[in-house]
């Protein structure tokens, strides 16, 4: 087995999460192959394993990556934003978190049975980990003091059906779009802050 520079491991690590985003975005974690993801990268089937156990474990890893992403930016969003009122700041973090969601196809296109393959697939010890990053819009928001008046699972469920609709959308025109958000969201966010 070929040993590889730290330069050649770090060039076939970004490969990787490279082409897996972009196989997995396209064909759907279910479908690819890791010959294909091998194929993409340029390397051998023995050279993907000394990096994952597995195509979960990539998908995970480039799940991770991008949650991580975005929410470093929430966080720059509500750091910026702490002056203004919690309303506004609720309302600026929903329209970044949808318009992230977008640049990150991979993570809007997670469904049930993605969910499922990759909770049968990987180890308990790594998806721990994975949940233990912690990465919640709800938590981030009340840790930049911003104060809801029910309880974080309903605002968090609240999010989550804000988004659907948000999704749902998506084929109507972009005014039509704002329009029916901002009043979804207006109510919304009268209530829980």
């Amino acid at each position: 087995m070929p040993k590889f520079s730290e330069q050649g491991k770090e060039r076939i690590q970004q490969s990787l999460l490279q082409e897996g985003e972009r196989l997995f975005t396209t064909y759907g974690l279910k479908k690819v192959t890791i010959d294909e993801i091998v194929k993409a990268v340029k390397i051998a089937k023995a050279s993907f394993y000394r990096f994952y156990e597995g195509k979960e474990y990539l998908f995970l890893d480039i799940a991770q990556r991008k949650q991580k992403e975005i929410f470093e930016i929430l966080e720059g969003v509500l750091e910026d934003s702490k002056n203004k009122p919690d309303s506004d700041r609720v309302k600026l973090v929903f329209f970044s978190m949808s318009e992230l969601m977008g640049k990150y196809p991979l993570l809007t296109n997670i469904d049930d049975e993605t969910i499922e393959l990759v909770a049968r697939k990987v180890s308990s010890e790594r998806l721990e980990e994975f949940a233990a990053q912690g990465f919640d819009a709800v938590q981030t928001m009340e840790k930049h003091g911003i104060q809801f008046r029910c309880d974080t699972q309903i605002v968090s469920q609240l999010f989550h059906a804000l988004y659907r609709a948000w999704v749902g959308l998506q084929e109507q025109p972009k005014n039509i779009q704002e329009q029916v958000i901002n009043i979804m969201l207006d109510g919304v966010i009268n209530q829980i802050t």
